[in-house]
């Protein structure tokens, strides 16, 4: 069950070292709604457009193939962009602007082959694009060819204002070939020079490793590649950091943390199997460390053994993993896999217990103790616990009547719901609640009117499509009567 990482949340690595613990950015804490009814679990990458293109657009222009490629790229149907920049480069082959967009989108997909290609292409049109030549020196690294980055380093036009990201970038490879003097000046010459905050903050972060090393009187080199190749799994430089672990893991195997980070790495890299063979020589130096359970539970969890996935869960928290909430959600998500649907309802409340910041993580357990346990007094003290933390809110209200639906208190889940509603016309769900409410009462002309609703505010996701096929359900019985 491969994610899509969007990276999309950042990445919460604690300082191993000293005994903390790390948090793997896979662990989606929003705990936003499927169907506005509940939490998603799956995959969360956008709906993808249809493939096959309307006649009335395939006689489009350079310029709007690559404005439709935008169009793609910012909503983040990366495929659809690059076909896109294709069909434009194809009817101007010689202009650069199309490669250099499939630089980027290649580059996001993680296709850096493909990437490379594209670059090669457009230093061709131009070879004097200096931003196309950084943009090949990140690719070979991403390809872990090191040594090819570090000649294209050496050979980047020296400018008067120099440039922070290639200073950076002579700064890691510097350290990496364990020149760290060097290293050192370059990443302090990228923080004088940078005006991005995001690279200030990579800048640092490998700056403080070098520091944190000097404050430690006679500690060994090898010590130094730990904290290096933390700092690379920090700053998303995974390759570097696989690479200085594994000269570091050849000298001495029996460095714990050593092998957690090389797991961290393989793990945000999505090679799940050299993650977990990773974590398990982790494992078997020291059983009892909750972090590496935690981690071994992440990628069991990937690899769609949930069995084992639950067991290394139930480990770190019986080791007193921190923070519990995201071994909670991962626990609820895996018995709901299992069909344990009572001790999946269960982990979501313990979720509750640690934190009501958020009023999504009220909507899954209610919806299983409705639809899956058949307990509905509990759903209803879960929907007022949810109205009492959120009072302004629709979703309260939508939990509410829901609630009461399922209790077959007509009238309180009627003036809940319409509560809902008056409160966010917007929501779909509320309307899908109540269309099943009027079905219920055989008010079907009210049930269709709700379906349709709900359909016509949310007609390209899952609400949309319950309430059609609730629709057409209904249509389909009162025709027939």
């Amino acid at each position: 069950m491969r994610k899509f990482l969007a990276i999309i949340s950042a990445v919460l690595l604690a300082f191993l070292v000293t005994g903390g613990i790390f948090a793997w950015q896979g662990a989606d804490l929003s705990n936003d709604g499927i169907l506005g009814l509940f939490q998603r679990t799956k995959d969360t990458t956008p709906q993808l457009p249809q493939t096959d293109e309307p006649v009335e657009e395939l006689n489009l222009s350079y310029e709007e193939r690559l404005e439709k490629g935008d169009y793609y790229f910012e909503r983040g149907f990366l495929t659809f962009a690059s076909n896109e920049y294709v069909r434009a480069a194809n009817l101007e082959p010689d202009r650069i602007d199309p490669y250099l967009k499939l630089v980027r989108t290649h580059f996001e997909l993680r296709n850096y082959k493909k990437a490379l290609f594209n670059a090669q292409i457009s230093l061709q049109i131009n070879p004097n694009h200096l931003e196309t030549r950084l943009d090949m020196i990140r690719i070979y690294i991403k390809l872990s060819d090191f040594d090819t980055a570090k000649n294209l380093l050496d050979s980047y036009p020296i400018s008067a204002t120099p440039d922070a990201r290639v200073l950076y970038y002579q700064g890691l490879l510097s350290a990496l070939f364990g020149n760290h003097d060097l290293a050192q000046k370059y990443l302090k010459q990228a923080q004088v020079s940078s005006a991005d905050i995001e690279l200030s903050s990579r800048i640092t972060i490998v700056l403080e490793a070098y520091q944190e090393f000097s404050f430690t009187q006679a500690a060994e080199d090898l010590y130094l590649s730990e904290l290096l190749a933390r700092s690379f799994n920090k700053t998303s430089e995974y390759e570097m950091a696989i690479y200085l672990l594994k000269e570091t893991l050849r000298e001495r195997g029996d460095l714990r943390d050593g092998w957690i980070l090389l797991g961290f790495a393989y793990l945000n890299m999505e090679k799940y199997q050299f993650a977990l063979t990773a974590f398990d020589k982790a494992y078997s130096l020291d059983s009892e460390w909750p972090t590496t359970q935690y981690f071994l539970g992440v990628t069991h969890k990937e690899l769609a053994h949930f069995e084992d996935s639950i067991v290394y869960f139930n480990l770190a928290l019986s080791n007193s993993f921190e923070p519990q909430l995201v071994v909670y959600r991962h626990l609820a998500d895996l018995y709901f896999e299992t069909q344990d649907y009572e001790k999946s309802a269960e982990a979501y409340e313990k979720v509750l217990e640690v934190s009501k910041d958020d009023i999504n993580s009220f909507i899954r357990p209610v919806w299983l103790y409705l639809d899956f346990i058949d307990d509905p007094k509990k759903a209803l003290k879960l929907a007022e616990t949810a109205t009492l933390a959120f009072p302004d809110s629709a979703m309260s209200y939508n939990l509410l009547g829901w609630s009461y639906t399922g209790l077959d208190d007509g009238e309180k889940a009627e003036r809940n719901l319409k509560k809902a509603i008056e409160l966010d016309p917007n929501l779909a769900a509320a309307y899908f609640n109540i269309g099943n409410l009027y079905t219920r009462q055989n008010r079907d002309q009210m049930a269709l009117d709700a379906f349709q609703k709900a359909y016509d505010l949310d007609s390209s996701g899952s609400i949309g499509n319950l309430a059609a096929q609730a629709y057409n359900d209904l249509l389909k019985e009162t025709l027939s009567n």
